[in-house]
């Protein structure tokens, strides 16, 4: 039930985003991320919308489709995992804005989609968890920029660090 009323609330603030990007101040961005879980590293293509309230307060919906898997051999068997996709919502308080760039924290939930598989069995994991990071953006001009962040993702047993770079380009405001 959690992850269709966070799915429902990514898409629809998407839409509203892109159908108020002329009129408020919006951004989108898409990127790269890297995601670290365990002895795992995986790639993933990230899409994200911005909404902001104020200079200083935004909502932040985001989704990451896994591009590639990484293999680590324990004992001579090789185990495999791959990131299906993963949606996410935060809040974010941007603690330095200007029109060349901010400082931001946020702090959200995640839902995510793994595949695990070893010996010719795959195990599908839908784990949730609490999210939260830091990050910087650079303004080239008025519209657009470049993104840095970093998030750690708080799964039960084995946490996640996920590092980013992302084209961002905004709108209105």
């Amino acid at each position: 039930m959690t992850r269709s009323i966070l799915a429902a609330s990514v898409a629809a603030l998407v839409l509203a985003t892109t159908a108020q990007a002329q009129d408020a101040d919006v951004s989108l961005g898409v990127g790269y991320d890297r995601i670290s879980v365990g002895d795992f590293n995986l790639d993933s293509l990230v899409l994200r919308g911005d909404y902001d309230f104020s200079d200083h307060l935004a909502i932040e919906a985001q989704a990451n489709f896994g591009v590639g898997d990484d293999t680590v051999i324990d004992s001579g068997i090789p185990f495999d995992m791959s990131l299906n996709y993963a949606v996410s919502l935060f809040g974010v308080l941007r603690l330095v804005n200007n029109e060349r760039g901010s400082i931001f924290v946020r702090a959200g939930y995640t839902t995510a989609e793994y595949e695990n598989s070893a010996l010719g069995t795959s195990i599908t994991d839908n784990p949730d968890a609490w999210a939260y990071g830091v990050g910087g953006e650079y303004r080239f001009d008025g519209r657009n920029g470049v993104r840095f962040d970093y998030t750690m993702v708080d799964y039960d047993g084995a946490d996640a660090d996920v590092f980013g770079i992302t084209y961002v380009r905004h709108f209105g405001g």
